[in-house]
């Protein structure tokens, strides 16, 4: 009997349990059905996308700015190109730049071939290795200072900057994978200035840029071009060493003599930030030295009749 009362009273506890329990609520059962499981479920992955959308542009945002800030060799430059032009047709709105040289204050462009109607179109195109195809850049280079690129940015004309990662973005390559032909030949200055870039790019080391300068040197002595061209460079730049444009005008001559076109192009771009340089006169003197130029448009007359 005792059993038969306890029972009845577990029962009844019971009873009295479920009568309390709110009929509204999150705990009704009516809000727990599958479809409104989806619908939380749904909207839980509509804000985690949204937030992830923002802190992704915020990123690039920022990412853009410290790449203009530094740019480097190789950088890309996603344009608005109706900011930068009124003659355009309507599927002509965006458009790629590249990064290809940088000296001092002067960035040197290329701009891409190709227009795009839509940005998501700029990022396929590099994804799909557009960028290493022969004629997708335009031969014509713009040298723009820092100043003037900011001003594209705060236009929005350039409204994204992205750095590729070991020559790769977007999982394709940027430029040609380069493959270092092993030759037996010995070329002075060449080892030294092998060592230069590799000490310049080591983070271990708390006098690379000194030793850097020292194996520039050493290769620029020895009459090697490129090696005279990162001299001329870290004279440019003042890295490690004091500023000296002279210095840089001296060492970018010496390796635009052998012909090189790094040395001809910075000699040119530096020329015409010094008033004590005239540059008609180094394309004089390239031309008495058999070195094969090419100029476009110059406000001075050559001697020589034709300029290759």
């Amino acid at each position: 009997m005792d059993r038969v009362k306890k029972r009845n009273g577990v029962d009844n506890t019971v009873k009295a349990a479920i009568r309390l329990r709110p009929d509204n609520g999150w705990f009704n059962s009516q809000y727990f059905t599958v479809a409104n499981v989806l619908k939380i479920v749904v909207f839980l992955t509509l804000c985690f996308f949204i937030y992830q959308k923002s802190t992704q542009s915020q990123q690039e945002k920022d990412d853009s700015l410290l790449y203009l800030a530094s740019p480097k060799v190789d950088d890309i430059y996603f344009l608005d190109f109706r900011i930068l032009s009124d003659n355009l047709r309507p599927n002509e709105k965006y458009r790629i730049a590249k990064v290809v040289d940088i000296t001092g204050d002067v960035v040197t462009l290329l701009y891409g071939n190709i227009f795009y109607l839509r940005q998501q179109s700029l990022k396929d195109s590099i994804r799909y290795g557009q960028l290493r195809y022969k004629d997708y850049f335009e031969s014509k280079r713009y040298d723009l200072s820092l100043m003037q690129i900011k001003t594209m940015h705060d236009s929005g004309a350039i409204y994204m900057v992205k750095r590729p990662d070991k020559n790769m973005l977007f999982g394709n390559y940027v430029n040609d994978p380069k493959t270092e032909l092993s030759t037996n030949l010995y070329i002075p200055g060449k080892r030294e200035n092998l060592a230069g870039l590799s000490l310049l790019k080591s983070d271990y080391l708390e006098d690379n840029v000194e030793q850097a300068f020292e194996r520039f040197s050493s290769s620029g002595q020895l009459g090697f071009a490129p090696g005279q061209v990162n001299l001329g460079q870290m004279y440019l730049n003042g890295n490690y060493i004091d500023k000296d444009l002279t210095q840089a005008l001296y060492w970018f001559k010496q390796a635009a003599l052998q012909s090189d076109k790094a040395g001809v192009l910075k000699y040119v771009i530096v020329c015409r930030q010094v008033s004590y340089c005239q540059e008609g006169d180094f394309y004089q003197e390239l031309l008495d030295a058999g070195v094969n130029i090419k100029v476009r448009e110059i406000d001075f007359t050559l001697s020589a009749n034709e300029i290759g």
